[in-house]
Order: structure tokens, then sequence, then C-alpha cells
């Protein structure tokens, strides 16, 4: 009797214990993925002093973004994900109302390329139906969608650039706060490691194909992904180490128009400035200094730069055959 009701149980259990196993086969996937970046810095943002994450978003500095992937899954909730992302970042203080910010008229664009490895958790997974479509079976009806969190770890490069006079001029060689120029900070580099982590939602077309948005917010290492982070070096102070280092006229006006370009005070002609209504933020302070910023605040040395971006993703299955099937 106890075998009869052993073998009655191992048939009733045995399509479940398939079933469950069933993911093996299809535990491999590549991703590929469109969708938009917004950068969290000191360049930009909403209309007020600025604040962490969405409070501070500036939808005018959204830029596009790619990637694409690879996904293994190691048990029916936890996935990894291997991903190459690259994407436009971009702010610019024009966008916003806050008087210091606007004032400040500095603006920035930034191509970046990303590689990062992460685990995604499935809170809910969409039941899947009847594998083989048997005429007359019926599969399992599941939730229709799949929510996850993941989070991770990237690498960065980076390379914020600016605009003068119709040329866009990469920032970093020139030292906008005095990186690399006598008494300022060193230069800074344009690799950084990356946090992202965030949530998906995920809808299967079929056995193969399934579709997921995702939000990923992304926190760097580093408060120079817009070539912003803490003190003037000073106009005049800056033109005259690029003269000293051996830069022409041209280039030397250029570095300080870059590393300067307040809209509240218009620079006397006779300094040479091209650009004029660039300098300073206190009144007092710049007529003392004869209209030169040195050693004010131009950005907020405390927070790093973040970033966000929303993906839509298209991932297929790689299915693993069998070596052999059953005949009949």
């Amino acid at each position: 009797m106890k075998k009869i009701f052993f073998v009655f149980a191992v048939i009733l259990l045995l399509p479940s214990i398939a079933d469950a196993q069933r993911w093996k086969q299809y535990r491999r996937q590549i991703i590929g993925g469109i969708g938009v970046t917004n950068f969290l810095g000191d360049l930009g943002g909403a209309n007020d002093i600025g604040r962490d994450v969405l409070w501070d978003l500036d939808f005018a500095a959204t830029r596009p973004s790619l990637m694409v992937g690879y996904r293994y899954q190691l048990n029916q909730y936890l996935f990894l994900r291997g991903n190459l992302n690259w994407g436009i970042l971009r702010g610019d203080d024009a966008n916003t109302q806050e008087t210091f910010r606007r004032g400040r008229n500095l603006s920035f664009r930034s191509g970046f390329l990303e590689v990062d490895a992460v685990a995604e958790f499935y809170l809910i997974q969409n039941a899947r139906g009847n594998l083989y479509r048997l005429r007359g079976v019926r599969g399992r009806r599941g939730l229709s969608m799949d929510l996850y969190l993941f989070g991770g770890l990237g690498f960065m490069y980076f390379n914020p650039k600016a605009e003068y006079q119709g040329t866009w001029v990469a920032l970093q060689p020139i030292g906008t706060e005095g990186q690399g120029l006598p008494g300022g900070p060193e230069k800074y580099s344009r690799f950084t490691f990356t946090v992202p982590y965030g949530i998906g939602v995920g809808k299967s077309i079929d056995r193969y194909w399934s579709v997921n948005v995702e939000f990923t917010m992304r926190m760097t290492f580093t408060d120079y992904v817009d070539d912003v982070s803490d003190l003037y070096y000073g106009r005049e102070r800056l033109r005259q180490a690029k003269l000293d280092a051996g830069a022409s006229q041209a280039e030397a006006n250029r570095a300080a128009a870059l590393s300067d370009r307040n809209i509240y005070y218009s620079t006397a002609p006779q300094l040479g400035y091209e650009e004029g209504a660039d300098l300073g933020f206190d009144n007092q302070r710049n007529s003392d200094l004869g209209n030169d910023a040195a050693l004010q605040y131009r950005g907020d040395v405390t927070d790093r730069d973040a970033f966000m971006t929303g993906m839509i993703t298209l991932s297929k299955k790689i299915v693993r055959r069998r070596r052999s099937r059953p005949k009949f």
C-alpha cells in the first residue's frame, strides 16, 4: 500500500518538479535597450537651491542613452547581468531660475561609457504558460508582469566639454578650477566607479522574448562629471598661469573665459576678455578683486555627481537544447 501511495505521489508531483526546473533551459538572455539620461550635479537643476535627486531634476537636460547586456539566471528569483551603457549627460545653468546658478552661467555636456554588473532580485514573477502549447492542455495563468529590484557596481569614462565660440572644448585639460596649475589641486581623473541601482518591470511577449522598463539611479565617486566642484581659481590668475606654461594668448583667453562665465559683471575692455559679463557673485568682493571671483565658491564640493536613466529593453532567451529528445 505504501509503495502504491509513493508511486501515486510521484506521478502527481512530477509535472510540478519538471516545471520548477524548466527555467534552467532559458537561464541565458541577451538584452538591448534605448532610453534617456538626466544629470544630477552642480550645473543646471530646478528653480531652487540645489537639492538631492528628483527634487533637482532638469527635464530640459534630458539626453539619449543606449545599452546592451547579458543576463544569467542563478535560480528562480535571482539573476546576474552585465551591461555596456552609452549616453550623453548635459547640464546648463541657463535652465534654472535659481539666482546663484543662473548667474554662474556654466554649462557642459559629456558622453559616457560604462560597464557594470548588477544582481536582480525578483519580487514578482510572471508564471509562464504551457511550454509546448499542446492541444487541449492549458498552462498556468500567472501574474501578468515581473517586478524586480537590482543593484551593483560599474566603471565609467566621461569627458566634460563646454562650447566656446562655436566649438566644443574638453575642460579637464584646461584645469578650470586650477587643477594642475600652481597652487591648485591635482587634475581629476575622467574615470570613476559607479553604483547603479533601481527597479524594473517586465512583460513576456512569448516563450523567448520579453520587454522591460527600468529606472536606474547611478551614484558616482567623483564630483567632476560636469567639471564643477569647489572654488574659482581666478580668471586672471588662470590666464597668467597658462601664459607662463607656454600657451598662446588665444589659448589663455579661452581657458580663462571657460573657467568663469558669470553674467552679473562685465569685465573692463582693457583687461582683454572677449565675452564680458562673466565674473563674480558678491558685489563688494568682486569690486575689491577687480571683477575676479578667485576663491569664491564655484560648486558644492560636499556632493558627488549622480545621474538617472530610464530604459526600455528587449530581451531574448537563449534556449539550451537537449542532446536527445524523447521519441513520441
